[in-house]
């Protein structure tokens, strides 16, 4: 008797956005966050690794063209230190220009803008057609834009996942 496949079939888009967020979990599951210095909770921004070397190889390793490569995503998440505390969620949006990714964390952790401008700025660099970064946490919500991020920069963001001394040097000004 001949061996038949089944025929392949596509998940529907609402089944996909749990599969997804089920991955993302299970990815981030075990980050773990500790409160801030100033007592007012966990921060987003975990700790990356020690060296400006070791983030940039880690960082050119993962990069990606597209923000639909979710494994990619996840972990450019992770190297910029906001996979933790708190096991953020994080959703793609990737059916309409400009794409983004939304992480989104639970009660009580503490988002200072002065703290994600830097891991938003990566990743807008480090994946390619990823157009907003959006971070919602404790009630309030910060958003960089590709836009935003290339006139703070003084060049296109996206240089930063196309040329690695552009992404190294950033790294070494610590902005």
């Amino acid at each position: 008797m001949p061996f038949h496949p089944l025929p392949r079939r596509q998940l529907p888009p609402r089944l996909l956005r749990l599969v997804v967020l089920g991955v993302v979990a299970t990815a981030l599951g075990a980050c773990s966050g500790t409160d801030g210095a100033d007592g007012d909770g966990p921060h987003p921004v975990a700790a990356t690794p020690t060296s400006t070397g070791q983030l940039a190889d880690t960082l050119w390793v993962d990069r990606s063209k597209h923000v639909g490569d979710n494994s990619k995503v996840i972990a450019l998440v992770a190297d910029v230190g906001l996979a933790a505390p708190g096991r953020p969620t994080l959703e793609l949006q990737t059916s309409a220009r400009p794409y983004g990714v939304t992480i989104r964390y639970a009660d009580g952790v503490h988002a200072d803008p002065t703290e994600l401008t830097r891991p938003a700025t990566l990743l807008l660099g480090t994946i390619g057609n990823l157009g907003r970064v959006r971070v919602e946490a404790d009630g309030t919500t910060f958003t960089l834009s590709a836009a935003d991020a290339t006139r703070a920069l003084g060049y296109d963001v996206k240089r930063l996942g196309q040329d690695r001394s552009a992404l190294e040097a950033y790294l070494r000004e610590g902005r």
